[in-house]
């Protein structure tokens, strides 16, 4: 079954990349659309994946159907590099150096922000709270 949802995530994922990518302004030779979807994906990832669905108790199938299925298929590494080749052989050095840069930075940047953002969006217990919680559980048993 997780083969299926990983599939058919991947599907729609790979059809959200295309679309992103035909219908964004291109800007000269510049790659935008693959860098803002490998940037979004990067922080989708670690927003959803590393914490949203994880506190939400959300079935492992889900979580491998939107994390492998849906932005793998979403995010581009190939198209990077291909990308960056094209610059290259065009001689668009500047270019391929801001590209390269901010696909690497961006992209760390991009996950820690959704890393951020996903703690905020998740309440976790606090240790007292966790303390708490075992005492009502403790006094419950007697």
């Amino acid at each position: 079954m997780n083969i299926i949802i990983v599939f058919i995530f991947g599907i729609l994922g790979g059809l959200s990349r295309y679309e992103i990518n035909t219908y964004l302004p291109k800007v000269g030779t510049f790659p935008l659309a693959t860098l803002l979807i490998n940037l979004v994906g990067c922080y989708l990832f670690t927003f959803l994946i590393k914490n949203y669905l994880g506190a939400k108790n959300v079935h492992e199938r889900w979580v491998l159907g939107l994390g492998t299925g849906f932005i793998g298929a979403f995010t581009t590494f190939s198209s990077f590099m291909m990308d960056s080749d094209n610059l290259l052989v065009a001689g668009h050095y500047g270019q391929l150096i801001f590209y390269v840069l901010l696909t690497i930075f961006g992209g760390l940047l991009m996950a820690m922000l959704g890393m951020y953002h996903g703690r905020l969006a998740v309440t976790y217990p606090t240790a007292t709270e966790l303390e708490d919680e075992a005492e009502e559980e403790r006094e419950e048993e007697k």
